[in-house]
């Protein structure tokens, strides 16, 4: 073999040599180009995942967030039709006419009467012309209420409150949930 054949043929096979190198390294590229996609795809999909999770729980918390801010809305105008109520109640009391107001007194002074024995007597001014108080019952002066009387102990140990306010606040808080029903039910 001539040298050159020799020279020929080892740059031949150099040339093979790099054309194998070059597409061995082409070809590892390619595949670290694929899982780099690969990758890449996989995290775009988890961080999808995460924001499609993130934007559920804010959505979540929005929503819980406005249904308790309508709640406190529905309930403070619940309060507020039952404070209007109360109030009706009470002015509707307040305008009890006289002789009825005069019967029932009496009822309450024979109660406290019964109860007390010797007691003062309270009243607001409109209705002390109303009052026919027995004898050991003392008138004890001026409260301010709508209407109804209080009594207290000669001793001033006990009180027995029957204004109208009272009264209507006993009766509200038995009856609170069957006025409610009956509203808003």
């Amino acid at each position: 073999m001539s040298l050159n054949k020799v020279v020929d043929d080892i740059l031949r096979r150099g040339e093979e040599r790099k054309r194998e190198i070059v597409h061995l390294g082409e070809k590892d590229r390619d595949e670290q180009g694929l899982l780099a996609d690969k990758k890449i795809e996989e995290s775009q999909k988890k961080a999808e995942a995460r924001n499609q999770a993130l934007i559920s729980q804010l959505e979540q918390q929005e929503l819980s967030s406005a249904e308790l801010e309508s709640k406190k809305i529905l309930l403070a105008a619940q309060r507020q039709v039952m404070e209007e109520l109360r109030e009706q109640v009470l002015a509707e009391l307040a305008r009890y006419p006289a002789d009825k107001r005069k019967k029932l007194y009496s009822k309450l002074v024979a109660r406290a009467k019964k109860e007390l024995g010797e007691c003062y007597v309270y009243s607001n001014e409109d209705d002390k012309a109303l009052l026919q108080l027995p004898s050991g019952m003392t008138d004890g002066g001026l409260i301010n209420c709508r209407g109804g009387l209080a009594f207290e102990s000669k001793d001033r140990s006990i009180r027995l409150d029957f204004r109208f306010e009272s009264l209507l606040d006993d009766v509200w808080n038995r009856k609170m949930r069957e006025i409610f029903g009956k509203l808003f039910g």
